[in-house]
């Protein structure tokens, strides 16, 4: 039997919370949430790149100063989520990054880490 969330809520400035199909409950800080985020951006930036090098040479992109640098409570302000299909939860963070998707399983596994 597949575990699933029951109910999925956010806990204003702390994460979220989760209740399970199996009965039990998940709380996760928005640090452990944004520190994890699965999209492939923060995982290269974590080393975890699945790829050396493109099949395709991407041109290269000029690369401009950023003046604006956000905080850190801007970044671990969990600002919105939202369902993707049955499977993922979509997260909105203060500082507009929204590309991770954290599958159920995924979240599943971060309560148990």
């Amino acid at each position: 039997m597949r575990i699933t969330p029951v109910q999925i809520k956010r806990q204003e400035g702390a994460g979220i919370l989760i209740r399970w199909s199996d009965g039990s409950s998940s709380e996760l800080s928005s640090k452990v949430l944004r520190t994890a985020c699965p999209c492939a951006v923060c995982r290269e930036a974590r080393g975890e790149g699945s790829h050396n090098a493109p099949l395709t040479p991407q041109p290269q992109k000029k690369r401009t100063l950023s003046i604006v640098q956000n905080s850190i409570s801007e970044e671990l302000h969990l600002s919105e989520l939202w369902p993707v299909g049955n499977y993922a939860l979509g997260l909105r963070w203060g500082d507009g990054h929204d590309t991770g998707l954290y599958t159920y399983d995924y979240l599943r596994e971060l309560t148990n880490c």
